[in-house]
């Protein structure tokens, strides 16, 4: 372990960040400034459409919480520049989200739909704006980083038995990878740990810890019993079935393996970032693009995502690596994945090797090879909300 790669060449930002891609993000306060933004964004090289479609009609808390994980966005640092574009009547204060925005390194500017005079001139405008913004990028120069300096998302998606045989502990050992370098990796999907939350709970570095893992469950538990659903007729999800997991807790099992066997120092709030290095837990929904907007919200400047049935999602700022441990699907939807982990299961390949293949390829990633997902121009974005549309 102590003789893996643990530098890269990424992009140094003047707050100390390290970037591994140079976008500038087209940000919509809300879903009617949506369409303008994505106009913007698709006639720019190297500008990216972050979708936020929500921005009124909703609680004070969302519209808060949503204001700081699109700032979150803007200040990544994998973003060299934001535009953030407003209607002009909207809920969330377009002005205050560009105002923290702009408390980062890059430029930030905002467009206000209805004083401009609509849609066609605001998209001249912002077309203008983020062309200025993307040339400084043809100038910026990789530099030697350390692997300490990269924040990586975990997720799942898709999962099916080989998940839980091959990949899911691959990522387990990439995971531990990172961590002895001095990295973090955040685990998260929280209603995907049922039954196997205890397990992750003994590895807390800190009673507090552990503590707030168990309560961020039973906060979990509660919110999904008060909609009057069944999480248990939820989990483990069709695809899940027809794919081999048997129960919830099966696939709770598989999920804690992507956190490798590293000590949890810390649980954090959705979007929130990691306060120190190591293994962290995020409190996140178990919808992949949900979860994924959140890790990269809070800093992930990579995501390594395991499918085991094929989710060929994105991110629109942060690249994201499918890792498959179902032979089958890593033939059927080669374009989309990324690395074949299936090789564990046919005898061929430890996990460990694997998860130095995975680790390896990441600092790749991050030196600017492209994924898959980056290649197909997958771009989901999805942000929680907890209170009603009304």
């Amino acid at each position: 372990m102590n003789s893996m790669q643990n530098t890269f060449h990424g992009y140094r930002r003047k707050d100390g960040q390290v970037g591994v891609r140079n976008w500038v993000a087209i940000i919509p306060s809300c879903g009617c400034a949506l369409h303008a933004a994505s106009m913007i964004a698709s006639q720019v090289e190297g500008a990216m459409l972050v979708g936020y479609d929500g921005g009124c009609s909703q609680t004070e808390a969302d519209v808060r919480a949503a204001t700081r994980w699109l700032a979150g966005y803007g200040k990544h640092p994998n973003v060299i520049g934001s535009l953030v574009v407003s209607l002009g009547c909207e809920t969330l204060d377009a002005s205050a989200l560009a105002e923290q925005i702009a408390q980062g390194p890059a430029p930030t500017e905002l467009l206000v739909i209805q004083q401009l005079g609509g849609t066609r001139r605001t998209v001249e405008k912002g077309v203008a704006l983020a062309r200025q913004m993307v040339q400084p990028a043809e100038g910026l120069q990789r530099e030697p980083c350390t692997v300490s300096e990269l924040t990586i998302g975990l997720e799942c998606g898709g999962s099916d038995a080989t998940s839980g045989m091959a990949a899911n502990p691959a990522m387990g050992a990439f995971s531990d990878l990172i961590v002895a370098q001095g990295g973090r990796v955040i685990l998260s999907e929280t209603s995907e740990l049922f039954g196997a939350e205890h397990i992750l709970a003994r590895r807390a570095t800190t009673p507090e810890v552990a503590q707030r893992l168990m309560q961020v469950m039973r906060d979990c538990e509660a919110q999904l019993k008060a909609t009057g659903e069944d999480l248990m007729g939820k989990q483990p999800t069709p695809g899940n079935v027809l794919g081999g997991i048997s129960t919830v807790e099966e696939k709770a099992l598989g999920d804690i393996l992507k956190g490798g066997t590293t000590p949890l120092v810390d649980v954090l709030a959705y979007g929130d970032p990691p306060t120190r290095p190591g293994l962290s837990f995020m409190d996140t929904p178990g919808n992949d693009p949900a979860s994924v907007s959140a890790m990269v919200a809070a800093g992930s400047q990579i995501v390594v995502f395991t499918t085991g049935r094929g989710n060929p999602m994105g991110n629109p700022i942060a690249p994201v690596i499918k890792v498959t441990g179902n032979a089958q699907t890593y033939a059927r939807m080669q374009e989309d994945m990324d690395i074949d982990a299936s090789p564990i299961i046919a005898g061929r390949e430890t996990i460990s090797q694997v998860g130095e293949r995975i680790y390896q390829f990441c600092l790749r990633v991050a030196e600017g090879v492209p994924t898959a997902a980056e290649q197909l121009q997958h771009a989901e974005f999805t942000l929680l909300r907890n209170g009603p549309i009304y």
